[in-house]
C-alpha cells in the first residue's frame, strides 16, 4: 500500500491550466529520506497556530493562532489568541495576545494585522504594541469569525462566517481604510462559511468556502466560479492562494482536495482537480514564487511543487498543519514556515507546532524557551525527483 512516502509526478506547467498528479512507487527508505521542513518547535504551550505570513523586506514572519475550540471558561484568565513574530534566526516572541482565537494574519499597509473569532481584528505596530480595530459592524446572528483577509490596492477584504449553525454566513466585508462595509455575495455563497480570499493580477479577488463554493470579485461585482469537479460531501475549500493569474485552492478533510485554476471556462476562470487520492485534508497553500508552491494539511502532511513535479514528504508530526507562508527571492531558497497544532484537543493542554525551512539554527527559542529541532532538511527544491 502506498504511503505518504511517495513521489507524486505532476504533469503540468504553471503557465498552463491542465495538470494531473500520479503516484510513483514507494521510496525504498521512507523513514530516512530528507524532509521539506524541520520541526523547529514542538509542543508549544498556548494553543494551536493557524496562519503565518512572511515579509521578505524585513525578513520577519508573523504567526497567529490560539486555543481552538476551547471553552473560554476553561482558560482561567489565559488569552484565547496570540500573535508571534519571527525576528531572526532561531527566534520567536509573542507580541500580541487577544481575547479571541486569531485565525489569519496578513499585512495591511505594511503593518501586521490579525483577525479571528468574535469579530476580533487587531493590528501590531513595532514599538507601540497591539490595538483592537473596531469594525463598527453588527450582525443579527451574532459576531462572525474572520477566517481570512487580504489587501488589494487601498482596499482590504475580509471573509468569514460562523461555526454555529445559527451564526452569520456568507460574510464578505470591504474596508477602505476608514469604514467597514458588508458586500453582497453570489446566491450560492449566502448560506455558507467563506474561509479565505486571495488576489489575482489585475486586482481580482478569489474567495473559497464550504460546499466547494468559490467566486471572483472584480470591480465590486461577484461572479460564481464553477467547482462542480468536487464530488461528495467532503467538499470544503479552505484556502486559496494566487500568484499572477494562477491560483491553487485546497481543502477536504478525509480526502484531500487540490484544485488548480484554468483560464478557459465560460467566465474565463475555472478549477481543474488534481487526483491525489491518498491525501487527507489540505488546509494551507502558498506560492513562494511562480515555480514553487507549498501545501500543508492533516496529520503533518506537507507537499512541494516545482511546476513540473510534486513531492509529498513524510509526516514529521501527528499535529494538524494549518498554515504555510514565508518569503522568497531570486538569490536563495525560500524561507518557509508551516504551523499547526493539536486542534482536536479542546482544553488548555492544546499545543502548537512550527516547522521551518531556510533557518539552520541549532536551537529555536520562543519567548526565551529553547527547542531543539528535528528532521533532516533536503537541500534541493528542484531537479530530478525534486
Amino acid at each position: 500500500m502506498k504511503t505518504w512516502q511517495t513521489f507524486v509526478t505532476t504533469a503540468f506547467a504553471l503557465t498552463t491550466a491542465a495538470f494531473a498528479l500520479a503516484c510513483l512507487p514507494d521510496s525504498p527508505e521512507p523513514d530516512t529520506r530528507p524532509d521539506l521542513f524541520r520541526v523547529a518547535v514542538a509542543a508549544l504551550p498556548g494553543g494551536s497556530l493557524l496562519s503565518v505570513y512572511g515579509d521578505e523586506r524585513t525578513r520577519r514572519a508573523y504567526l497567529a493562532g490560539g486555543y481552538v475550540g476551547v471553552d473560554p471558561a476553561r482558560l482561567g484568565g489565559q488569552p484565547a489568541g496570540r500573535l508571534l513574530v519571527y525576528s531572526g534566526p532561531g527566534t520567536f516572541r509573542t507580541v500580541c495576545t487577544a481575547d479571541a482565537v486569531l485565525w489569519w494574519t496578513a499585512p495591511v499597509n505594511g503593518i501586521p494585522w490579525a483577525a479571528g473569532e468574535h469579530g476580533r481584528v487587531v493590528r501590531y505596530t513595532e514599538g507601540v504594541g497591539c490595538e483592537t480595530v473596531a469594525t463598527g459592524l453588527t450582525f443579527p446572528e451574532g459576531d462572525p469569525t474572520w477566517w481570512g483577509f487580504t489587501q488589494v490596492g487601498n482596499i482590504t477584504w475580509f471573509v468569514g462566517g460562523s461555526a454555529l449553525p445559527t451564526g452569520p454566513k456568507g460574510v464578505l466585508v470591504r474596508y477602505d481604510g476608514t469604514t467597514f462595509t458588508r458586500v453582497e455575495v453570489p446566491a450560492e455563497a449566502r448560506d455558507v462559511n467563506l474561509y479565505k480570499v486571495s488576489a489575482r493580477e489585475g486586482g481580482e479577488l478569489v474567495v473559497v468556502g464550504e460546499r466547494g463554493v468559490a467566486f471572483r470579485v472584480r470591480n465590486g461585482v461577484a461572479t460564481a466560479v464553477d467547482a462542480t469537479s468536487i464530488v461528495g460531501s467532503d467538499n470544503r475549500l479552505f484556502t486559496v492562494n494566487c500568484y499572477g493569474s494562477g491560483c491553487w485552492a485546497v481543502g477536504g478533510q478525509n480526502t484531500g482536495i487540490v484544485l488548480r485554476s484554468g483560464t478557459d471556462g465560460p467566465t474565463g476562470f475555472d478549477w481543474r482537480p488534481a487526483a491525489l487520492t491518498e491525501a487527507r485534508g489540505w488546509n494551507g497553500v502558498w506560492f513562494a514564487d511562480a515555480s514553487n508552491t507549498f501545501f500543508v494539511g492533516v496529520g503533518g502532511q506537507t507537499m512541494h511543487s516545482n511546476g513540473y513535479q510534486s513531492f509529498a514528504a513524510r509526516s514529521l508530526t501527528p499535529a494538524t498543519l494549518h498554515g504555510v507562508g514565508g518569503w522568497a527571492n531570486s538569490f536563495e531558497d525560500p524561507v518557509v514556515f508551516a504551523v499547526g497544532g493539536e486542534l482536536d484537543t479542546a482544553d488548555t493542554t492544546q499545543r502548537g507546532v512550527i516547522l521551518v525551512r531556510g533557518d539552520d539554527s541549532e536551537a529555536f527559542r520562543v519567548d526565551g524557551t529553547a527547542y531543539v529541532p528535528t528532521g533532516e532538511l533536503r537541500r534541493s527544491l528542484g531537479g530530478s525527483g525534486q
